[in-house]
């Protein structure tokens, strides 16, 4: 009779740990409905979690007193901590109530707490997003699209390089344009969640390319206010490329503005150009404070490319315009001597211990290449000032500096340039030298 009772027992404790997930799940959900302000998830060890129990608050006092499960959930001050130790029972839970809610013909109130916490708890199923786009979908409801927001901002919180919820969020945020025309606190709201997740998570790539894909939505001031608002940013983490390819995503941007511009088009272009020579000084400012970045010879390339588009440009319309000889070629080959000549400065720093130096020179001729290929690529022949100069700097010392592959490259060409200006009948003279 006693083996029989205990054998009662322990089925029914048995029973009671199958119904647990069950429970658990429940008191999760009703978590989330009560504290719809929650702004970060945690998950946390065991032995963790229960240094969380005699801080616990009357935060408490509002959950089912049948649910206090206060060994797996914490929640206090819109912060939610979930023990790992019950986390796999607790996502197969939430994924068994999601399935049946997506195959049952219950009402959306209830897939929407299902898909919220399974998201919660894994974000890379896209069947649950899918499902909360077409509940979304049925109806305009901007209350639910910025709740939907803030449900990705949670996930984000612990989860920044999620590639779902960056989708998720771009749809909410195209949902909301299609409605309203005033964006301008949204994508206010959208710069300031990726700045910080930036501070948080180094080389986000996502959350940078999420922020160069509102930049259709901001107006000519939010462009001009975020460029001026990451410079500083930049100037901190300046081996984060994804920076400077948002302010190239910026300044682009600022180019096409000016494109459909009509009666202010002539002092848009002048302030384009102002803006432009200001961002090539604090790119060199930037080179020679930080050595061996690669991400700001980068962007050094980006900003000459279009700059010497512009001097072509003005040069050409300046020959239509005018029998007289235009200086725009004078101007061009003042920029290249000036980039050839950073590029002899860097080859004569001296040696540190930590070969920065030597990384230096080496991108610096890189570049430099870079600008002779593409002034020949444009029909120009570099004029015999700059030959002497490219040559000079072309000297033994690239090699000892810049490193042999980019020593080798750049000497070549500057050798081939000599050599094929000479066959073309193009005299090469030291400018710089007086007469006779």
């Amino acid at each position: 009779m006693k083996l029989q009772q205990q054998e009662s027992a322990a089925e029914q404790q048995q029973g009671g740990e199958e119904q647990l997930p069950e429970d658990l799940l429940c008191h999760f959900e009703q978590i989330l409905h009560d504290h719809p302000l929650i702004d970060e998830v945690g998950f946390l060890h065991p032995t963790q979690f229960c240094s969380l129990d005699c801080t616990q608050d009357d935060n408490s006092a509002s959950q089912p007193p049948e649910f206090h499960h206060t060994r797996y959930f914490w929640c206090r001050n819109h912060k939610l901590a979930i023990s790992v130790e019950f986390l796999p029972k607790l996502y197969h839970a939430a994924r068994d109530a999601y399935c049946n809610a997506r195959d049952a013909p219950l009402s959306p109130t209830h897939l929407m707490r299902h898909t919220k916490a399974l998201l919660i708890l894994c974000p890379d199923l896209l069947t649950a997003w899918n499902s909360r786009k077409m509940v979304l979908s049925a109806e305009y409801d901007l209350t639910k699209l910025k709740d939907e927001l803030q449900l990705c901002a949670l996930i984000l919180s612990y989860s920044p390089k999620n590639e779902s919820t960056w989708s998720h969020r771009r749809w909410v945020i195209k949902q909301v344009a299609e409605q309203h025309q005033d964006m301008l606190e949204l994508i206010a709201n959208e710069s300031i969640l990726v700045k910080e997740i930036a501070e948080k998570s180094k080389m986000n790539y996502r959350a940078w390319r999420h922020r160069c894909w509102l930049i259709p939505y901001m107006t000519r001031k939010q462009v001009l206010d975020e460029l001026k608002e990451s410079t500083r940013w930049s100037e901190l983490h300046v081996a984060d490329n994804c920076c400077f390819h948002y302010r190239r995503s910026l300044l682009l941007a600022l180019l096409d503005n000016r494109l459909g511009n009509g009666e202010d088009s002539l002092s848009w272009e002048s302030e384009i150009c102002l803006l432009w020579k200001e961002e090539l000084r604090w790119d060199e400012t930037l080179i020679r404070r930080y050595q061996g970045r690669e991400s700001l010879w980068n962007h050094r390339r980006f900003l000459s490319h279009w700059w010497i588009q512009h001097l072509l440009t003005v040069e050409e319309n300046c020959c239509q315009h005018s029998t007289t000889v235009c200086s725009t070629t004078s101007q061009m080959d003042m920029f290249v001597t000036q980039e050839i000549q950073l590029l002899s400065e860097f080859l004569h720093d001296p040696v540190d211990e930590f070969e920065e130096s030597r990384v230096q020179a080496g991108l610096s001729a890189l570049y430099i290449l870079w600008i002779t290929k593409a002034i020949s690529s444009w029909g120009l022949v570099l004029t015999g000032k700059l030959l002497r100069v490219l040559l000079d700097a072309a000297s033994p010392s690239c090699e000892r500096k810049a490193g042999s592959e980019a020593a080798f490259l750049f000497h070549g060409e500057a050798e081939g340039r000599v050599g094929r200006s000479l066959q073309t009948g193009e005299e090469v003279l030291d400018e710089f030298a007086g007469p006779g």
